[in-house]
């Protein structure tokens, strides 16, 4: 079957530039494949984008989707694309728009206890800039390092201290969103304490861009504990008594900050990869921290 196509590539290539103000607009082919498929997928590549465009303000994100709008072209978000989930490869003929280059801290109150971020801006800077001032940022994935906070917030990030703090849902008070029709929502705001109207903050956490573009994000942020953390590593036969040990820790009064539970396959990959021995522990291994560490309790330490 022959299909007619109402506007050439060409033409709708030259429609977005012009709506792209800020930014920049890449149609070349190793651009296209180094954005359009996961360095994490071996599987064979499918799915080239048209044009992968840089966006640089709000702006930008609205003239892509205006674009895409007029000649119904799928788009993809992307953040930092570190593609530790595999949600943000290309589909064939899209539009790839990312937020990476939205990088700004906006604003750190500490009398507030909030901070204000561009989806670019890398979650383990935002903790640091945060600790500058005293306070620090919970949600800890383990691509902080590289990770943006437009991309936790689109997957709903979690981290070892969720067991705590809770994921990354449950860190983000507001938001500023595009729709697919180019108009902008403000969502939540900077308070703990929002019990009004439909919850449409967390409905766009972990949508992973379906719902619209996150363009800001208003978060929590929490005042450094006094003390020192207590962190160590535990083994165990299986994951059954594991868990079981979890379970006796959480009600004992000893509230972890911090858990990650390994099982015996897991540990074996570590094994491999960095030449230790914990395998010969046990078949489980769980990483934790509680809260801090006071003199009257360094005895019960080893």
């Amino acid at each position: 079957m022959t299909v007619f196509a109402a506007f050439d590539h060409d033409e709708i290539i030259d429609y977005l530039k012009k709506q792209v103000k800020d930014g920049k607009v890449f149609t070349d082919e190793d651009t296209l494949k180094k954005h359009s498929f996961s360095p994490n997928v071996t599987s064979e590549q499918s799915g080239l984008a048209s044009a992968f465009i840089e966006a640089h303000s709000t702006e930008d994100v609205k003239g892509v989707l205006k674009a895409a709008r007029k000649f119904h072209i799928p788009v993809i978000t992307q953040d930092q694309f570190t593609s530790t989930v595999v949600g943000a490869d290309g589909i064939t003929n899209s539009f790839i728009i990312s937020t990476a280059k939205m990088n700004k801290i906006k604003e750190i109150s500490k009398a507030d206890s909030v901070a204000v971020v561009e989806p670019g801006v890398i979650n383990g800077d935002l903790d640091k800039e945060a600790r500058k001032q005293g306070m620090f940022y919970a949600p800890d994935p383990g691509s902080r390092p590289m990770s943006g906070i437009g991309g936790n917030a689109a997957t709903n990030a979690g981290g070892m201290s969720t067991v705590k703090y809770g994921a990354t849902r449950d860190n983000v008070l507001g938001l500023k969103v595009v729709l697919a029709d180019g108009r902008e929502l403000k969502l939540g705001g900077r308070t703990l304490k929002q019990t009004f109207s439909y919850d449409l903050t967390h409905l766009f956490v972990g949508s992973e861009g379906t719902l619209g573009i996150i363009t800001e994000i208003t978060v929590k942020l929490m005042p450094i504990p006094l003390g020192t953390p207590l962190m160590g590593i535990a083994f165990f036969e299986d994951m059954g008594t594991l868990a079981k040990a979890v379970a006796d820790i959480r009600i004992s009064g000893v509230y972890p900050t911090m858990l990650e539970a390994l099982d015996a396959k897991t540990i074996a990959a570590i094994d491999k990869l960095d030449g230790t021995n914990y395998s010969a522990n046990g078949g489980s291994m769980l990483i934790f921290q509680t809260g801090c560490q006071h003199k009257s309790s360094r005895r019960f330490v080893k």
